[in-house]
C-alpha cells in the first residue's frame, strides 16, 4: 500500500479557516506573498521535530509533521499583534471546528494532534505576524 500523505495535504490545504481566503500547498508554496494575498496559508513539511515510523510484522505506522503557516500581516503594518489578536482567535477556532469535523482527512489518516504559536515569523525577505500550526498526522500502511 502507498502513502495517502498527498491525500492529507489537500484535505487541510482545503480548510478554510475563518478570515482567510487563500491556501498553498506544498505543490504551490512560494517565498514572495503579495500584501493583496494577505492572510494566507502555506503548507510545507516541517522543518523541525521528527518524522517517525514503525512497523511491526506487516503494519507500518508512520507520523508525519505539517507545518500549515498563517501570514496575516507584515510585522509593523498597522497598530502590532492587538490589532489581529480577535481575528486569530477566531481563525484558530475556526481551524479546530474543521480538524474536530473530519479527524481522518485520508484513508488510513487521522489527526493526531494540532498545535498553534502567534508569533513574527521570516517568510522570504519579510517578516510577517502569523499563526503557525503544527499538525501531527498518523498513517497506517
Amino acid at each position: 500500500m502507498s502513502s495517502n500523505i498527498s491525500s492529507v495535504y489537500t484535505a487541510i490545504t482545503a480548510y478554510a479557516p475563518t478570515g482567510v481566503t487563500g491556501s498553498r500547498d506544498i505543490t504551490a508554496a512560494k517565498l514572495e506573498v503579495a500584501d493583496a494575498d494577505l492572510p494566507c496559508r502555506i503548507l510545507i513539511p516541517a522543518t523541525e521535530g521528527t518524522t517517525g515510523f514503525v512497523g511491526i510484522g506487516n503494519l507500518l505506522t508512520i507520523t508525519w509533521t505539517i507545518q500549515d503557516i498563517c501570514l496575516w500581516a507584515p510585522v509593523g503594518a498597522g497598530a502590532g499583534v492587538q490589532q489581529y489578536s480577535t481575528a486569530f482567535v477566531t481563525y484558530i477556532k475556526s481551524y479546530l471546528d474543521k480538524v474536530k469535523a473530519a479527524r481522518s482527512p485520508a484513508a488510513g489518516c487521522y489527526i493526531d494532534s494540532v498545535s498553534f504559536k502567534i508569533e513574527p515569523t521570516q517568510w522570504g525577505n519579510k517578516t510577517y505576524w502569523a499563526i503557525n500550526t503544527t499538525v501531527t498526522v498518523e498513517e497506517k500502511l
